[in-house]
């Protein structure tokens, strides 16, 4: 069923991401697409095999590729600047080990935008479908965290991880013209954001980018706020939050595989709980 008036907004997470994917084949098996989905970082990573129809092709690559130190090791970080094989990860899969179904993904009925972080204005920057390509850089600008992932330069710009100003990015599905949400989470219910990175270390590092020093420093806050505004929306009615819910065991770094795949098949299992109330959203 396609649900014309619901749009789909994802966080990242890290490998907590494996929660979204799983909840993304629930979708899949009750064939439901929405019209308008915004994504930032790991949920832009995973909706991408939702969208080309080809069910449990992100377990397949935990199953068989997370252990991989092409995947993740710190030999990529030492050598690659990135402790993420991207170059593995965004070309070597798609394209030679799990091919990556282009046409299907095209075809997709919506709208995608991924969210990524202009480091020079401090605001974000937004890529469509079509922007994706075959190289998938908006995808990787998004996902690529400070300090883990070296800068994407596309079009003129430089990017990092579209979650550090858009972190739960529902404000774009309302400046689109949908009131009504389902928002994927990856955290706990009661979560809330407290840390953020010492400026110093921001100015040692990121010396270029004056922009980012306030982001990182405002980063929690914003992050609260925007959690809070999408739970204000599920209390009155017009967004269907999907998140955990069994304790998290993993952080966003983890690569530990039955941890990963325990987490992605609840997320199958939430998924299939709320389809109902979803279908229910979208008849209001």
């Amino acid at each position: 069923m396609h649900l014309t008036n619901i749009a789909l907004v994802l966080e990242g997470g890290g490998m907590r991401g494996m929660f979204s994917a799983g909840v993304f084949e629930a979708f899949l098996l009750k064939e439901l697409t929405f019209p308008y989905i915004t994504a930032v970082s790991a949920g832009a990573c995973n909706i991408l095999s939702y969208m080309s129809r080809q069910p449990l092709r992100t377990r397949k690559i935990i199953e068989n590729y997370v252990t991989d130190k092409r995947y993740f090791s710190l030999r990529n970080w030492l050598k690659e600047g990135s402790i993420f094989g991207f170059d593995f990860i965004f070309e070597d899969l798609p394209k030679k080990l799990l091919p990556f179904d282009f046409a299907t993904y095209y075809q997709y009925p919506g709208i995608l935008q991924v969210g990524a972080t202009d480091l020079r204005t401090g605001k974000a920057a937004w890529f469509g479908k079509e922007a994706i390509g075959r190289s998938f850089t908006p995808v990787r600008a998004s996902s690529s965290m400070p300090f883990l992932a070296p800068v994407v330069h596309m079009g003129g710009r430089d990017l990092l991880d579209g979650a550090l100003v858009a972190p739960i990015p529902y404000e774009k599905a309302l400046q689109a013209g949908y009131d009504k949400l389902v928002v994927v989470l990856t955290r706990n219910a009661g979560y809330r954001k407290k840390k953020s990175v010492p400026k110093l270390l921001l100015k040692t590092v990121y010396h270029e980018y004056p922009k980012l020093w306030d982001i990182m420093q405002r980063r929690p806050a914003l992050y609260n706020e925007q959690l809070g505004a999408v739970e204000e929306m599920e209390r009155q009615g017009k967004a269907v939050i999907i998140r955990p819910q069994i304790p998290l065991e993993i952080d966003k770094l983890d690569i530990k595989p039955d941890k990963l795949l325990a987490l992605h098949d609840h997320g199958i299992g939430c998924g299939l709980e709320v389809c109902e109330k979803i279908l229910r959203l979208a008849k209001e």
